[in-house]
């Protein structure tokens, strides 16, 4: 195992942005609009699709890279999903984050954010997820909402990567807020140097993060590692949705 200092991974954009997921998530509810977070506008949600951001989704720097400025609102509303925690996925991303997977626990509750799309906002949603995830609606949850109304079913992103384990179990983001969490949790920097030290435990961690950065190739190759250390994703009652 290489020990670097972490404090020079903020000096470098790029890898600043990679051990900073999941961003900035907010503890109110809030409408996304023109890039900027405004108040939260409950009108807003009539008639559009209800997706739970339970990673990066859940951040307004996120929804801003996604969406950019020139967009129409997104009501994002936070709540807590009973039976579920927030656990870090099998790939790595393009940015070199290891992002977030949803799994069903029974007993555990996890904070999330409900983003209310409508038909043009969820195009570009699925544009950005569709290669580790499956689009899906929950049924039978328990998701009570901030403003007081409990949904039943919702829309998910929900990975088929698997999840990475430490000595056999899941492992939850520690920067997702959680109750009667059953599973230890990392954040971002030491999820990282968890998995370089089994995938490159030579390596600096600044190089490991580089090298899938600018590598789809190397990223791949070590997703596929991943993937075979992981185990198999659980899932509360749902039904898959093409993406198409």
């Amino acid at each position: 195992m290489v020990v670097m200092n972490y404090k020079s991974l903020q000096n470098d954009k790029k890898l600043k942005r990679a051990i900073s997921y999941p961003y900035d998530i907010t503890s109110n509810s809030f409408t996304f609009i023109k890039g900027e977070s405004e108040a939260f506008d409950i009108l807003l949600t009539k008639g559009r699709y209800p997706v739970i951001g339970y990673g990066s989704n859940q951040s307004p720097q996120r929804l801003r890279e996604k969406y950019g400025v020139d967009h129409s609102a997104i009501p994002v509303q936070r709540g807590w999903l009973e039976d579920h925690d927030v656990v870090y996925s099998a790939h790595f991303a393009s940015y070199g984050s290891i992002p977030a997977a949803l799994t069903y626990v029974k007993g555990s509750s996890v904070s999330v954010a409900v983003n209310w799309l409508n038909d043009e906002q969820l195009e570009i949603m699925h544009g950005t997820e569709w290669d580790n995830y499956n689009y899906a609606q929950l049924t039978d949850i328990s998701l009570k909402l901030q403003e007081g109304t409990i949904l039943t079913e919702a829309y998910a992103y929900l990975c088929f990567t698997g999840y990475i384990t430490n000595n056999g179990s899941p492992i939850a983001l520690t920067e997702v807020a959680a109750k009667n969490r059953i599973f230890d949790s990392l954040n971002q920097i030491e999820i990282l140097t968890l998995v370089r030290d089994k995938l490159e435990p030579k390596m600096k961690l600044d190089d490991f993060l580089r090298e899938q950065i600018v590598s789809k190739k190397i990223r791949q190759e070590r997703t596929q590692k991943l993937r075979k250390q992981a185990i198999e994703p659980l899932n509360a009652s749902h039904v898959v949705i093409s993406y198409t």
